[in-house]
């Protein structure tokens, strides 16, 4: 069965070339533009794993990371990080939110393969 990657970033061309390589490595994605609706879609769709962006408008990906792990519906969704902040405060923030892994912008192709390989296969 396809595993689905809900993918939430403000960045319409992030969510395209991300979006392009996931679907080249067979899973299905669903994108969101920012952390309300990423946690609609979360609920929605309970996706097998989500890529969530930190800086973004309405909701942040802290937020929204706090909000969906906070559901027992999604709670044990695994959540990766991806940001161009990469700060040693935004990783700690981020993993006290409940994110499991974190990857820089810009991203390499071969790296998101890899972390998402590791988180679901």
């Amino acid at each position: 069965m396809q595993k689905t990657i809900l993918m939430i970033d403000d960045s319409v061309m992030v969510r395209r070339v991300v979006g392009q390589i996931l679907k080249q490595s067979g899973y299905k994605v669903i994108a969101a533009e920012d952390g309300i609706m990423g946690c609609d879609l979360a609920k929605k769709f309970k996706p097998d794993l989500i890529l969530m962006d930190i800086e973004m408008p309405n909701m942040n990906g802290v937020e929204a990371t706090i909000n969906i792990k906070s559901d027992p519906e999604t709670a044990n969704i695994p959540i990766i990080i991806f940001t161009s902040l990469g700060s040693e405060e935004d990783i700690k923030r981020a993993r006290e939110a409940g994110g499991q892994g974190f990857m820089n912008k810009p991203i390499c192709k071969e790296e998101l393969k890899t972390i998402v390989t590791k988180f679901i296969g």
